[in-house]
């Protein structure tokens, strides 16, 4: 199996290459950059891994929740990529990547895991997810939200991303009862959107590029920007 990913849904820009278990990616930190970074980051990954365009089974590509501008890139050219090599798409959520480099990287079992994305407009892109498996998986709905929601949880939980930085810095800093850990400077990574690609792929949740479309949650997004422009 072999699955190429993109991801450019937040300030990190990064390319992977799922290649039958094995993970080849690159990654930066690097906001505004995504459209110089992300294709060059795909020549490497493939490169490094010989492997050719040809060779590909899917491409995936991290669906959002996430800014705007960085889905439409990653949509983008998931799409061009998949119709020139008619190949179909695996969409993953953005959140998911998160939760998934913190089940892989701390070993999480049976805590529940709380990623959150500054969806900026005083708002929070979040969900609640678990292990099941080695996969993240959500077990409510993702959600666009006010801050404040998130300090309303019930069971221990794994807290992480930049909507929990953005808005509840002095909580990380002396946190409830219910906080069963916080990890600073998490965004999704296309390492982990290829690796949740694996397990949707063998489920057979594939796209055809034409179908591919970002997930905002926010849906009037689109309406604002255009209203914001009419005052302008």
């Amino acid at each position: 199996m072999k699955i190429l990913a993109i991801e450019t849904a937040t300030e990190a820009c990064s390319a992977a290459l799922y290649n039958d278990g094995e993970v080849t990616h690159r990654y930066e930190l690097a906001p505004r950059k995504h459209t110089q970074l992300i294709l060059p980051m795909l020549d490497e990954v493939l490169n490094e891994s010989d492997v050719s365009k040809s060779e590909l089974d899917a491409i995936a590509f991290g669906r959002g929740p996430g800014a705007f501008t960085g889905l439409r890139i990653a949509v983008g050219i998931a799409q061009g990529l998949a119709l020139s090599l008619d190949k179909p798409l695996i969409a993953i959520s953005t959140l998911a990547a998160m939760a998934q480099q913190i089940l892989e990287t701390q070993n999480v079992t049976n805590t529940q895991m709380i990623p959150a994305i500054d969806a900026r407009m005083s708002e929070v892109y979040w969900g609640h997810y678990a292990n099941r498996e080695g996969e993240a998986v959500l077990t409510s709905e993702e959600q666009v939200s006010i801050p404040e929601l998130l300090l309303q949880q019930q069971v221990p939980s794994l807290i992480f991303g930049s909507g929990w930085e953005a808005y509840h810095a002095e909580f990380l800093a002396q946190p409830a009862d219910w906080v069963a850990g916080s990890t600073n400077d998490v965004f999704p990574s296309a390492e982990h959107i290829a690796t949740l690609a694996s397990y949707a792929w063998q489920r057979g949740e594939l796209i055809d590029a034409a179908d591919a479309e970002p997930t905002y949650l926010r849906n009037n997004v689109a309406k604002k920007k255009a209203d914001q422009g009419s005052k302008n």
